[in-house]
């Protein structure tokens, strides 16, 4: 009894002292973690171009603008100030929020999968398939709101 446990150890012990110790540091540990993380959150933001390009269609499309972007699509006080990132539209928001315009989101990077672009009372918003608001575009200043 006392060999097979005498046995044992010995296996434990070489094979601890022939392993790799880098396997033991699990996921997402390290400066390989963080830069993931950091990856994945840039790609839920607008990109500076990405801005710019939204700002000069709003330029062109002043005269007729779509659904979402017009006067009477405006939100009231209170809903204004609450589409910030990480807020989740309620029923009222969603009633309100249209799918971006085509021409518009032509010009921006894909959204992450499950997630999409709308427009909300001026706004261009990036929501998740919870309707989590990830990041937003103001642009009701260029509608005279």
């Amino acid at each position: 009894m006392k060999t097979r446990w005498l046995m044992a150890a010995v296996a434990v012990a070489l094979l601890a002292m022939t392993s790799d110790p880098a396997v033991a540091q699990g996921r997402g540990r390290g400066n390989q973690g963080q830069n993931r993380g950091q990856a994945k959150k840039a790609a839920r933001q607008f990109a500076a171009q990405e801005r710019q390009a939204a700002q000069q269609w709003a330029q062109q499309h002043r005269a007729a603008p779509p659904r979402g972007f017009r006067r009477e699509d405006r939100l009231p006080p209170v809903y204004e100030t609450r589409i910030v990132p990480g807020y989740v539209f309620d029923t009222y928001a969603r009633q309100r929020s249209y799918p971006a315009p085509v021409e518009m989101v032509r010009t921006f990077s894909p959204p992450p999968p499950g997630y999409r672009y709308v427009v909300i009372g001026g706004n261009v918003v990036l929501v998740d398939d919870g309707y989590r608001v990830q990041d937003v575009i103001s642009l009701h200043i260029n509608f005279g709101f």
